[in-house]
């Protein structure tokens, strides 16, 4: 049953009204220093992968679900493949006209509870457009924790919250550290309904949910793979969608870029699976329907921006999301 929360105050409502003319994340170092950090605090490179066009001329895919690509971390390898073709992405062209980079590559967490900061991380880098490049991860993180400070706390002129990014996320600390990044919880689904994610991914907007991080990984795994039992409340982002060939919402297949397991493909059904194991195992779960705000540029915006987020989240239980520990090639149930 879709929950929507409409209720704002006056003062969020005309700040966000104003005219502001749009502005990008700033660099916190110059170019040089700015590589400098990313070659440091970045491990070292996997080899290198060819990456399908997302705007590649595609049949639909057979049912099913395709590969994982797990985030390049240090000590990592690849999942197998579960299928060689990957859906096309038929959201991706109206992702990019609202200012979104629909190849935007995961980000890996970097701790046992980072899967929120670390799906802020990709949401930050997503939501610039590819003519505007991208910054490395440990960038993206900086980022991330000053653009949540700005909105949170004593600097609020709202209701202060308190984001810490430490300890896992809950929604009301994503939906505040949304709003410092320019982006906007437009509605949110406490329980999944695959009509309106698939139509909100078409015209152009990502999808945040809080799951079972068992429960999501099942969804794109083998049945001699899959995982037993529940596992932890879990951040993920979805940002893609492909039909499956039909006019049936209930069989489409929704792409998640997973921080603890990377990128794969889930069906309508699974994704509605692990929203409510997630509110059954865990006391919360969802979907966010998010927007990219490029024109809201100034910090009093984004403030504002961020009460609104909050005020569309307040029916979610404000649950902490951590993450899970990696899928290992050997692991089976």
């Amino acid at each position: 049953m879709t929950k929507h929360v409409t209720t704002v105050f006056n003062s969020a409502r005309q700040a966000l009204s104003k005219h502001l003319q749009p502005s990008v994340l700033k660099d916190a170092q110059a170019p040089m220093m700015a590589a400098l950090v990313c070659a440091v605090s970045s491990p070292a490179p996997a080899p290198s992968r060819p990456e399908r066009d997302t705007f590649q001329d595609t049949k639909p895919a057979p049912k099913g679900v395709p590969r994982l690509t797990v985030p390049d971390t240090t000590g990592t390898r690849e999942l197998p493949y579960l299928r060689d073709l990957a859906p096309e992405n038929e959201a991706a062209q109206a992702q990019a006209d609202k200012g979104w980079a629909p190849t935007a590559s995961v980000i890996a967490q970097d701790s046992d509870t980072g899967c929120g900061e670390a799906t802020l991380a990709f949401l930050s880098r997503a939501s610039r457009s590819v003519t505007k490049g991208s910054l490395c991860e440990q960038q993206e993180r900086e980022s991330v924790r000053e653009r949540a400070s700005q909105v949170s706390g004593a600097r609020s002129v709202h209701a202060p919250v308190d984001v810490n990014l430490d300890d896992g996320a809950t929604p009301t600390e994503m939906a505040t550290a949304l709003g410092g990044l320019g982006i906007e919880v437009t509605d949110g689904f406490a329980d999944f309904d695959a009509a309106a994610t698939s139509k909100v991914m078409k015209a152009g907007q990502f999808g945040l949910a809080l799951v079972d991080s068992n429960a999501i990984l099942n969804g794109a795994l083998a049945p001699e793979q899959r995982r037993d039992g529940p596992g932890q409340l879990h951040w993920v982002t979805i940002d893609g969608v492909n039909s499956n060939g039909t006019a049936d919402t209930s069989d489409d297949l929704f792409r998640v870029k997973d921080p603890v397991n990377g990128e794969y493909w889930v069906s309508a059904r699974d994704l509605e699976r692990a929203v409510q194991a997630g509110q059954e195992q865990h006391g919360s779960g969802g979907i966010f329907a998010l927007e990219n705000r490029t024109n809201v540029g100034g910090q009093q915006a984004r403030d504002a921006l961020a009460h609104v987020n909050r005020e569309r989240t307040a029916s979610f239980a404000d649950k902490n999301g951590v993450g899970s520990k990696r899928l290992s090639l050997g692991e089976s149930s």
